[in-house]
């Protein structure tokens, strides 16, 4: 039983009204305890089955109780791939999915293709879904592991370029919300050769599930930016943000635009080869954090927003301090153990790679002693200055930073997707309307 049913349980037997306890009290509990009571009560499973309004409270009031997701896979005995959801945090106990399979996407056997995490937010998540001898072939889905629920995106295959980043924005539904409001939104940043062929120009192709259409924002944005792939993008307070190295390229969905701001250590004026171990992630409050890594030590950065965007130094901490404290937590590898001058050469000998910070408090790092090995984790408590090491493999090492994203459990629905009108379809088809009429193009770029 889980801490604190029993008294639950108790309070339900007591004169408050059935409607209160259910809508009032179990709404503001995470995810894995609702579960647990509708595992014990068959009269409250019946409330908080299938019943909107208790989703859409439990969403918006619950505690985040994030952690960190990806899509991971094991090799069987007959060499096969055999994906799964992936989940790391502080708090297992209230935080999970009902099956970490995959089988609730319907996309056929697992073996026969790849499953890549796309995007995450406020509990849903985009997935790809690739077939192994047809590449091409690509299915895009939206998804709610905590619910099982998940739906293909139509047209997602035609109007997304494969291997670039994808923003999802979606809000947990307020209460009296509509069914307009309930919605979300696919969109990707397409950079494309300026007119003076000095610069790049991005503009965003956006899919919103309350119309079930592909349009091409008006919205276009400036930027000299390097031949380098997108390595993330994260949604927070109604913008998405793109994370191109030394640039963070951001957009807000509802007002249509967009621009660009340096990273931290660009405004420092350090080079971007010493900060190229970073991530960018999501707070609990909807703020972008930014965390580097280098040969030094770790800092953490906060974007304020206002009428000017600048980066606000949360928590910085040197390699010496930290292995002072837990420096039990770095001997996994042999060669740790056996060099005297490790703690001075750490990022030198080793890859470390933030993954991620949950709840503003316990940040993850990746550490490969190779570029190819498997990657051990460890977690960082900004509060305490500890580090501890947690048993437990990730896959998908070739781009670790890039696969796994924040998470929360979320019992929202998934927002009908609508009908399409039948005149125009999904999309206008038109040059400058649509990018399914432009991909390939001169001026389209496919690099960034």
């Amino acid at each position: 039983m889980a801490p604190g049913t029993s008294r639950l349980l108790l309070a339900a037997n007591c004169d408050i009204p059935e409607d209160v306890i259910c809508e009032n009290i179990f709404s503001r509990l995470p995810f894995k305890l609702v579960t647990c009571l509708k595992t014990m009560s068959r009269h409250y499973r019946l409330q908080m089955t299938n019943n909107t309004t208790f989703a859409a409270k439990q969403a918006r009031l619950c505690p985040s109780c994030p952690a960190l997701i990806q899509i991971s896979s094991l090799v069987d005995s007959e060499g096969r791939y055999n994906y799964y959801i992936n989940l790391i945090s502080s708090t297992p106990a209230i935080v999970g999915v009902p099956s970490s399979r995959l089988d609730f996407l319907d996309c056929g056997i697992n073996n026969n293709g790849e499953f890549s995490l796309l995007a995450s937010t406020n509990g849903l998540l985009c997935i790809q879904y690739t077939l192994y001898k047809r590449p091409r072939v690509r299915t895009i889905l939206i998804a709610n592991p905590a619910t099982q629920q998940a739906q293909p995106i139509a047209g997602a295959a035609q109007h997304l370029i494969e291997g670039r980043a994808v923003g999802l924005v979606f809000d947990p539904p307020s209460e009296l919300s509509s069914g307009e409001e309930h919605k979300f939104k696919i969109v990707q940043a397409s950079p494309f050769r300026s007119t003076s062929n000095t610069s790049i120009e991005f503009r965003f192709v956006i899919f919103s599930s309350d119309t079930c259409r592909w349009v091409m924002s008006n919205a276009i944005v400036n930027a000299n930016i390097k031949k380098a792939k997108c390595n993330k993008v994260v949604y927070a307070s109604g913008g998405l943000y793109w994370d191109y190295l030394d640039d963070l390229l951001w957009f807000d969905v509802s007002r249509s635009v967009g621009g660009i701001i340096k990273m931290p250590w660009m405004l420092q004026g350090s080079k971007s080869k010493e900060w190229d171990h970073h991530n960018i992630h999501t707070s609990n409050n909807g703020i972008v954090v930014c965390t580097t890594i280098s040969k030094d030590g770790l800092a953490i950065y906060h974007l304020v927003e206002g009428g000017v965007h600048y980066w606000e130094l949360k928590h910085k901490k040197g390699w010496t301090d930290i292995m002072e404290v837990s420096g039990d937590a770095f001997q996994f590898y042999h060669s740790m153990k056996l060099r005297n001058s490790w703690q001075s050469r750490f990022c030198e000998r080793w890859l470390v790679r933030p993954l991620g910070l949950e709840s503003g408090r316990w940040l993850y790092l990746g550490v490969s002693e190779k570029r190819y090995t498997l990657d051990k984790v460890l977690c960082y408590d900004l509060d305490s200055g500890k580090m501890e090491a947690i048993v437990r493999d990730l896959s998908n090492q070739f781009n670790l930073t890039a696969s796994v994203f924040g998470y929360r459990n979320s019992m929202a629905a998934l927002p009908a997707i609508a009908v399409p009108p039948f005149e125009g379809g999904i999309c206008d088809g038109n040059p400058g309307d649509c990018i399914c009429a432009i991909k390939g193009s001169a001026n389209h770029l496919y690099y960034l």
